[in-house]
């Protein structure tokens, strides 16, 4: 009989990643159900099995049967039931499969949530970590320790990270532009400051009018734009919560450093370097002004975002674009470096009605492990992402086209995971050198010198900061929009700073901080 569990669904789900994960003072009312894996199951494929696969869908949806579904069924013996789900209904499939205890055998998690560790507490997840060996899963025990401790809870592995890069946001720069008014690369925020002054005043485009300006910047979107331009004060906004040097955590709002980048981005709209329309403008249309050539810096570009579909768009302005990310900068305080993505985009897991199976659990975990074959000349790298060749996709000057079969109906239009992005970004085989070189110099600046993570990736919020922290944050955001276009003073960033804090933003901070001590292992 399956378990049926009654917990909140998509209205708590809906926690952004970000300011979420786990609470280590939680009671846990279930322990964890173990298969020790028995050696004799090892590698037996013999007995065909059924296995059910959730993920999100972000486009069209693949056959439900198919040629490449076929090698899939034919590679690991099994009858393989794909479940796509849109990614605006997964979080409501998702928490509809939990309650009704009718979970797919593979399923993908969007991210660390409330809700996650509630149904770990409730045994809706085994734990994996009896499977995970370098002989079995040899893909998936090279996950970084770091990375496989987000699906750590209470000492057990609940899930296995679709694995994205670490390396994200850099600031990007036109290096046509640098060179074309004899500029240097700039390595502090004074230098970078005075390289856009002099691309809104010395006609970098040449176009003898002066209609260019420094930094794509928005706040359109209700976020600050230019995600990564703070990041050597350890500020930047893409990520939610930054450690201070004080030990503690603050949103990044509300951190003390923040008050400086402010200053400074005061400053920036004051000199012209901002966009005079950057309240209401979104990040595409700011990312439109760096690649048309209204704009000489951007910062929101992760490596990823490199692309010739990107190249190609600035190129139709200008012929001679080019572009080069910015390493980090050395801070007011001497402090250089981006802040990293997670290093996930959610999770595979597996429902506690299989751990019965220890066999079918290491079939399934094979699947997934070849998954997460970073070698793309190997066997299960091939097959499972271009099919068959002459089939699926042909060869051409070393690079796999598909055919008009293996665009429709490839075997890896039904994968879960995937490996590490620097196989399939960094090193695409169908990447131009160009390309590959921007991308290679733009994951290496993200990670040079002292890159790192938001600290509150595995706090789930407290009590205070889900009744409270959205309205909170959202008036701080407005007074520091204003106070960027100059209709209020710095000061007035002071004022409501402590309005914040009167209001509940204090409680916040004392309620994150004492789950942020309790997470690493520390008491008042």
């Amino acid at each position: 009989m399956k378990k049926k569990i009654a917990l909140p669904l998509a209205s708590m789900l809906v926690l952004t990643a970000l300011l979420t994960a786990c609470s280590n003072n939680k009671s846990s009312d279930v322990e964890p159900t173990k298969s020790q894996p028995a050696a004799s199951d090892n590698g037996d494929t013999s007995k065909r099995i059924k296995v059910s696969a959730m993920t999100i869908l972000y486009s069209a949806a693949p056959p439900d049967k198919s040629s490449g579904m076929k090698i899939l069924e034919d590679k690991y013996n099994m009858d393989y039931t794909f479940i796509p789900v849109a990614a605006a209904d997964y979080y409501n499939k998702l928490g509809v499969a939990v309650a009704s205890g009718d979970l797919p055998d593979l399923t993908v998690y969007p991210g660390l949530d409330e809700n996650w560790y509630n149904y770990l507490d409730n045994g809706v997840f085994m734990p994996l970590e009896d499977y995970i060996n370098e002989k079995d899963t040899p893909n998936i025990a090279k996950i970084p320790k770091e990375t496989l401790g987000l699906v750590t809870y209470k000492g057990h592995v609940y899930g296995l990270p679709r694995l994205r890069s670490q390396a994200a946001h850099t600031l990007t720069i036109r290096k046509d532009w640098l060179d074309k008014l004899g500029l240097a690369m700039p390595t502090t925020y004074d230098e970078l400051e005075a390289v856009m002054k002099q691309f809104v005043e010395r006609d970098p485009d040449g176009n003898g009018k002066k209609d260019t300006y420094g930094l794509a910047f928005n706040a359109g979107s209700g976020t600050l734009g230019a995600v990564s331009l703070l990041g050597s004060f350890n500020t930047p906004t893409n990520i939610n919560w930054s450690k201070h040097t004080d030990g503690k955590i603050y949103p990044v709002l509300a951190h003390p450093n923040f008050r400086d980048g402010l200053s400074y981005l005061t400053k920036l709209y004051k000199e012209g370097i901002l966009s005079k329309d950057f309240v209401i403008m979104k990040g595409n249309q700011a990312e439109d002004d760096f690649l048309n050539g209204r704009a000489g810096v951007i910062g929101d570009f992760a490596w990823n975002a490199y692309s010739m579909d990107r190249l190609n768009k600035a190129r139709a302005v200008n012929p001679n674009f080019q572009w080069e990310p910015i390493p980090a900068l050395k801070g007011p305080n001497g402090f250089q470096g981006y802040a990293k993505g997670s290093g996930i985009n959610g999770f595979v897991a597996i429902p506690a009605t299989q751990s019965k199976d220890a066999a079918k659990v290491k079939r399934m975990l094979k699947f997934l492990d070849d998954q997460m074959a970073a070698d793309m000349n190997s066997d299960p790298y091939k097959i499972l992402n271009y099919g068959k060749e002459g089939e699926h996709y042909n060869l051409k000057d070393g690079k796999v086209v598909y055919t008009d079969l293996g665009n429709k109906e490839r075997p890896s239009l039904y994968l879960i995971t995937n490996p590490p992005s620097e196989a399939t970004g960094l090193n695409n085989p169908n990447d131009s050198k160009e390309i590959q070189d921007v991308k290679n110099a733009s994951y290496k600046a993200a990670l040079a010198g002292t890159p790192y993570s938001d600290p509150a990736l595995k706090l789930v919020p407290t009590p205070t900061l889900k009744e409270k922290g959205t309205e909170l944050n959202k008036n701080l955001f407005e007074n520091i929009v204003k106070v960027i276009t100059g209709e209020q003073s710095l000061e007035s960033y002071d004022k409501a700073l402590a309005d914040w804090k009167t209001k509940g933003g204090q409680k916040i901070l004392d309620e994150m901080n004492e789950a942020y001590m309790a997470s690493q292992g520390q008491t008042k």
